[in-house]
């Protein structure tokens, strides 16, 4: 398996989550400054906002960062423009998130396009299925989501999903992701063989993420047990901080036919992440999607201190754990 850092050309290895209007230009040029890599969530957003977001993150920063996009049969316009722009500014990485699993042909085909432009591939994964397609079409780095992760919910839990895909990769550097915000948490994945870890949820409460003060506020006062599960009619759902939307979004699901509600969700939902990334509206139209790690995220750090201080804690309890085993012997 390869080494994370070695790959990516990073200090840490670690990767900043790629989240819709929170990953821009501050906080990812923060993330890649600080000696992880950044990336930048704006796959769907229109091509002047991608743009500038990538000419403010390369004037804040010479440090690699990525940008993500969907790879989907549905998406191929996208995929292309993504592509076209990626090239344009001469990035070294792109981001393949996936909702839907990964087709085998397209994957391939996407990941043969990016390489002979020069550009690794990081593909982020919820099964071990999706990570032999993706390892067999050679991407670089395959990020492992369990169910806990913030943003889109993915069926298996964290603590199961990385030895299972760790067991099934023979090239790529498999990063964890879902459930982690603290030095133990590094440290369990780890063990468990990932080369690094993924994170998005303790970012939310970033100083330098450029986010409203109340989005921030809502993660630091949230526990797991605010967060609901939204959008189950869509077949893409999520989970959110409980507030007057996610009522009316899961009235919806709960009284209509699974084809309607999807309908009346999708309208429901549209922007609202924007709505409160910008706004500061938490309580009724916007949404907070942190992850089930959301308990441990109690006050507001900068992006530098978040990522030495996991990476250094989470170390110092791998040596200890190495102690512990030796004793025993």
């Amino acid at each position: 398996m390869k080494d994370l850092t070695k790959v990516l050309g990073v200090k840490y290895p670690i990767i900043g989550g790629p989240m819709a209007w929170t990953s821009m230009a501050d906080l990812v040029s923060e993330i890649s400054n600080a000696g992880a890599l950044g990336v930048l969530g704006v796959g769907f957003a229109p091509t002047d906002v991608v743009e500038q977001q990538i000419k403010a993150t390369q004037a804040k920063t010479t440090n690699p960062f990525a940008i993500n996009v969907t790879i989907s049969d549905f998406a191929e316009e996208n995929l292309q423009r993504i592509t076209e722009i990626a090239c344009k500014y001469q990035l070294k990485f792109i981001y393949a998130d996936n909702f839907s699993g990964l087709n085998q042909e397209l994957t391939q085909k996407w990941f043969e396009t990016w390489h002979q432009a020069g550009i690794k591939v990081i593909a982020k994964v919820s099964t071990a299925k999706e990570a032999i397609v993706a390892d067999q079409a050679g991407a670089e780095v395959i990020v492992a989501k369990g169910r806990e992760g913030g943003g889109h919910m993915t069926q298996v839990g964290t603590l199961a999903l990385i030895p299972e895909v760790v067991d099934v990769v023979k090239q790529a550097a498999v990063v964890a992701s879902g459930g982690i915000a603290d030095g133990r948490g590094y440290a369990a994945a780890r063990i468990l063989g990932a080369t690094g870890i993924e994170m998005g949820t303790i970012f939310l409460a970033a100083a330098e993420d450029g986010i409203h003060e109340n989005v921030k506020q809502a993660v630091i006062n949230a526990n797991a047990e605010d967060l609901v599960m939204t959008g189950y009619s869509t077949q893409a759902p999520c989970w959110q901080i409980s507030n007057q939307l996610s009522a009316e979004i899961l009235k919806v699901e709960r009284e209509l036919p699974q084809a309607v509600a999807a309908k009346q969700v999708a309208e429901l939902a549209g922007g609202s992440l924007k709505i409160a990334s910008e706004q500061g509206d938490v309580a009724v139209k916007g949404a907070v999607m942190p992850g089930q790690i959301v308990s441990l995220v109690k006050e507001e750090k900068k992006v530098q201190t978040i990522i030495t201080e996991i990476y250094q804690t989470g170390t110092t309890i791998l040596q200890q754990a190495a102690k512990i085993a030796n004793h025993n012997e």
